[in-house]
């Protein structure tokens, strides 16, 4: 595919070599993601939130890019341990501090979304909590925007070439740089279709269930966690102890409780009135 978009250099700055500089495809959709994610949910605090907090659309909107800083940090610390936790076996240095060094590289690739995941909301909720911001709000009205963020960062994943599914003569590709030169499915394409179509029908149903506390994160975990469940049989195995990988019993754990929050959700019935705005 194309892990590296463009290359400057090496090139002389003030008497010294400078370069090769790359700029890697995943890199950039993953600034991308954020970036965008980010903002649009920006746009939306200053909407909903804002009038809650006695704010102006401006100082909600400025205030979320705050956020956002802890939450892309949270998020790529969540992501390396979670890989290194699934992928232990090849941390094997037997210098410590050697193999401490090696489990921080994460330029060589090496992120999980689900580790990224989890510690993009924990961060938000620690966030949103200190600033007294309503925290349902916060996760109904961001959940959209997480399942856009994820299609432009599955984009990034064909690019460079990794996370690519199972040999298949027939409909699989070959991706340079990957753990051979076999043809593999394109199941990043797949994710990536999937998510943006879960991100429209979200996006689209906020207009009811933004009524409901919570439901709007719930159906995002629901309709994610069985995309991701159902494209893990056609990803490589993994070693895991029930199920093709570990991203897929967390998939499976993440439709149960969703499943279940759901259920509770519409028990309750409609507890909130969306806040409107010119």
């Amino acid at each position: 595919m194309y892990p590296r978009l463009l290359t400057l250099g090496p090139f002389q700055l003030f008497g010294h070599v400078v370069g090769p500089l790359y700029l890697y495809s995943y890199g950039l959709c993953m600034a991308l993601a954020l970036g965008l994610s980010i903002y649009l949910f920006a746009r939306d605090a200053g909407k909903y939130i804002g009038p809650q907090i006695g704010q102006t659309w401006d100082q909600t909107f400025q205030k979320t890019f705050d956020l956002g800083v802890w939450v892309i940090i949270s998020s790529i610390l969540g992501a390396r341990i979670f890989y290194v936790w699934e992928n232990h076996a090849q941390f094997t240095n037997p210098n410590f501090f050697a193999n401490v060094w090696d489990m921080c590289k994460i330029w060589e690739g090496g992120l999980v979304y689900y580790g990224g995941l989890f510690g993009a909301l924990a961060a938000a909720a620690l966030w949103v909590r200190a600033e007294k911001w309503p925290v349902s709000y916060g996760f109904d009205l961001v959940s959209p925007y997480i399942l856009l963020g994820q299609a432009i960062g599955r984009m990034g994943c064909f690019l460079n070439g990794c996370c690519y599914g199972a040999v298949d003569e027939h409909y699989g590709l070959v991706f340079p740089g990957g753990e051979d030169n076999l043809p593999h499915l394109p199941t990043q394409l797949w994710e990536l279709a999937g998510d943006l179509a879960l991100f429209f029908l979200l996006l689209w149903a906020r207009k009811w269930t933004l009524r409901y506390r919570w439901l709007t994160l719930a159906l995002y975990g629901f309709t994610y966690g069985l995309l991701r469940f159902v494209i893990e049989f056609w990803r490589l195995k993994r070693v895991s102890t029930f199920f093709n990988s570990v991203s897929q019993e967390v998939s499976g754990i993440l439709v149960v409780i969703a499943l279940v929050a759901i259920a509770v959700i519409l028990v309750q019935g409609p507890n909130r009135k969306p806040v409107e705005t010119k």
